[in-house]
């Protein structure tokens, strides 16, 4: 397994549980982090075109991605959590990827190197349904928004995107 995988696995386990402690005594969430419930749906993705075919302005990655997600379907949204050799923390984050698996990341600098993402690819429809509700980009961030649905139920099966996530397709 890549050296960086190992450690955002690591990451993201610590701080499901760390919320899982602070919300122990919420019986109605199946999910008591959004940690939790990207570890159980999410996939690795350590494959990366570089450079980046367009350049997007840093710290918007949700809105980046869900514009470009606007542009060109050929790309197909994620989001989850990231890291590089340069960081020693999981960034929840967003980016895309091609067909073929490999990360597309308008956000993050082309020079970043050991960038491992971990994560979830979002069903297109899906996507810029929930941004037309919640009037914001990026979904993990806002299933408050949506009465932490997505902490209670996990993810409907019309969220992900079949070919990446055949498992759970509708």
């Amino acid at each position: 397994m890549n050296n960086n995988l190992d450690k955002l696995l690591s990451k993201i386990k610590h701080e499901a549980d760390a919320m899982d402690k602070i919300y122990a005594r919420r019986d109605d969430l199946r999910y008591r982090s959004i940690q939790a419930l990207v570890l159980d749906y999410g996939k690795p993705f350590i494959n990366r075109i570089i450079p980046s075919p367009f350049r997007s302005e840093a710290g918007l990655c949700y809105q980046n991605c869900f514009e470009r997600l606007l542009l060109h379907g050929d790309y197909h949204y994620c989001e989850g959590y990231a890291i590089d050799d340069d960081l020693n923390l999981a960034i929840a984050h967003a980016w895309l990827i091609d067909d073929a698996g490999e990360v597309v990341d308008p956000t993050w600098r082309d020079d970043s190197t050991g960038a491992t993402y971990f994560g979830v690819v979002f069903d297109g429809e899906y996507v810029l349904k929930m941004g037309e509700k919640s009037e914001r980009y990026g979904i993990f961030e806002n299933d408050y928004m949506n009465g932490h649905k997505l902490m209670m139920g996990g993810l409907p099966p019309n969220a992900l995107h079949s070919k990446f996530h055949p498992k759970y397709a509708k």
